[in-house]
């Protein structure tokens, strides 16, 4: 990865949120991502813990193009939301860096982080990348881990998935992982394996461009041979762009006597959830609908419906709206477009006084 290869809009600064549960090993994936830093690039890093004294930022060497700002005694996703909200400003006004970073705790929830980064505050300045969140494989194999809300809300948040500590954990728990990992709904962007943090600088990438490398042949990437990036092959249909506000991108497929039809609807398209609802209900010659839908300023639902059973739940995912419907006969895709475009609308901008 090189500047010139990463695009963004104009006057924009990428933004990177780096999550995970305790001990994933995310500050030393965060200090060799440092160690790999294109020369000339200035980082700013914020790193957040919940004690009150503050240890990892210790563990992070600053220098002439890289700021480390630690704020310990709390939660950035909750309580030190203000706090965040000033530090950011303060760095981009006086540090002026060219990639801004962020550590959340591990006992954290991104999506509050998310919502202010997307916000009015910082929507015309920062530009968020895909949220990397690292799992440790082993995690998966005890029960208050993965029943843990954090956890699951997390790793649902993902846009980047990476299971670090592949060298610890056995060969069936790393492919067990993965296996889930490919399996989930929305899909990730992507999924990695590593070895003691030593992540790719491609995780850095923009989203346009990791949807773009899912129509090319997968391979490990050559400035780290212990690097291993797979693509989710099942859990739904693959998407090989992004949507515009109010342009939808659809996909068709057909095959074994079924006909499939699936939208990805831009973040900025809010759903009212009474007229949602109450589409999904009436649809009762479909083999199955799944999807989800941001359906307010920082609310996320998600449907799955199969016959005429439907489980509908809160979810903290939060990089687009998207269905997906199987039927066993042709479906008038143009029409179901017209209709769900109907029940959307711009939601108001998060602020950090939000409920």
């Amino acid at each position: 990865m090189s500047t010139s290869e990463n695009t963004q809009p104009a006057n924009k600064v990428p933004v990177h949120l780096m999550s995970g549960f305790l001990g994933v090993g995310k500050t030393t994936a965060i200090n060799h991502l440092i160690k790999n830093k294109p020369e000339g690039e200035r980082w700013a890093l914020v790193v957040n813990e919940f004690g009150q004294i503050g240890v990892d930022a210790s563990l992070l060497e600053a220098g002439e193009d890289l700021q480390i700002k630690e704020l310990p005694g709390g939660c950035i996703c909750c309580a030190l939301g203000l706090t965040l909200s000033v530090t950011l400003v303060n760095l981009l006004q006086r540090f002026k860096p060219d990639r801004l970073i962020i550590e959340p705790t591990g006992l954290g929830h991104p999506a509050g982080i998310i919502d202010l980064l997307t916000g009015g505050q910082f929507n015309d300045v920062l530009e968020l990348r895909p949220l990397v969140t690292l799992v440790d494989p082993r995690l998966l194999d005890e029960p208050k881990v993965v029943a843990h809300e954090t956890f699951q809300d997390q790793i649902a948040l993902a846009d980047i998935l990476v299971f670090n500590k592949t060298d610890l954990a056995t060969p069936a728990q790393t492919q067990k992982a993965l296996e889930e990992a490919q399996q989930m709904f929305p899909p990730k962007l992507a999924l990695l394996s590593c070895e003691k943090g030593e992540l790719p600088l491609s995780v850095l990438d923009s989203a346009a461009q990791l949807i773009s490398q899912q129509s090319k042949p997968k391979s490990t990437p050559s400035h780290h041979p212990k690097a291993n990036f797979l693509a989710p092959q099942t859990a739904g249909l693959a998407f090989l762009a992004l949507p515009e506000v109010g342009k939808p991108v659809c996909q068709q497929g057909e095959g074994l006597g079924a006909f499939s039809v699936g939208w990805v609807f831009h973040r900025d398209d809010a759903f009212d959830e009474d007229k949602l609802y109450q589409w999904i209900d009436q649809q009762q010659n479909l083999l199955r609908i799944k999807g989800v839908f941001r359906v307010g300023t920082k609310q996320w639902r998600s449907f799955n419906k199969v016959g005429s059973e439907m489980l509908m739940q809160a979810i903290t995912y939060r990089r687009d709206s998207r269905l997906e419907l199987l039927a066993d006969e042709p479906l008038d895709v143009a029409n179901l477009q017209a209709q769900l475009l109907a029940f959307t609308f711009k939601p108001k901008e998060a602020t950090l006084f939000d409920a």
